[in-house]
């Protein structure tokens, strides 16, 4: 009897040996490092397309693209994957500001549901020469990650650690 319950509790020890020391497993092959982020402070280019996000998504040179970027998300009759259109993310914006992340510069707009920022928050990123946009869309614990530029289809994997950056660098302390 004594030798069956040490045969039953030696996988529980090494079991619980493993959960409170931890399992560090090396990461795989090509994994790719978060790029640097710096907040570029008083950067007249933030403003270039509008000092407040609805005046940016509304910019001739950025209407269109905002509108691709984030197909039927955009409207109220379409939107499929969040729970309101995403202009309604935007509802309480901070002013833009440029980011320099990696190599790239990108204006940012931050924003969220004025009744429910701390669930429902969004970032739009437009690269410096206004062709690439990518965005983040936190809506009640769901994350949608949207890309838009020439030969895009998705996000890439560096574009994904570009949203996350970002998302990290803008987020209240």
């Amino acid at each position: 009897m004594m030798e069956v319950s040490r045969s039953r509790a030696l996988p529980v020890v090494l079991l619980g040996t493993l959960i409170v020391g931890g399992c560090v497993l090396a990461p795989p092959a090509g994994t790719l490092d978060p790029p640097r982020v710096e907040v570029l402070a008083t950067d007249a280019r933030a403003v270039r397309y509008g000092a407040e996000a609805a005046q940016v998504f509304e910019h001739p040179e950025i209407r269109d693209k905002v509108r691709a970027l984030f197909g039927r998300d955009w409207s109220a009759d379409g939107a499929r994957w969040v729970s309101a259109p995403v202009p309604a993310f935007f509802s309480k914006s901070s002013p833009p500001q440029v980011l320099r992340i990696g190599e790239t510069d990108y204006i940012a707009l931050v924003g969220c549901m004025a009744a429910a920022c701390a669930t429902r928050r969004a970032l739009v990123l437009v690269s410096a020469d206004g062709e690439r946009l990518l965005a983040r869309v936190d809506d009640g614990g769901l994350t949608h990650l949207y890309a838009f530029g020439p030969g895009m289809i998705t996000l890439t994997p560096e574009d994904r650690l570009v949203v996350e950056a970002a998302w990290r660098a803008l987020q209240p302390h």
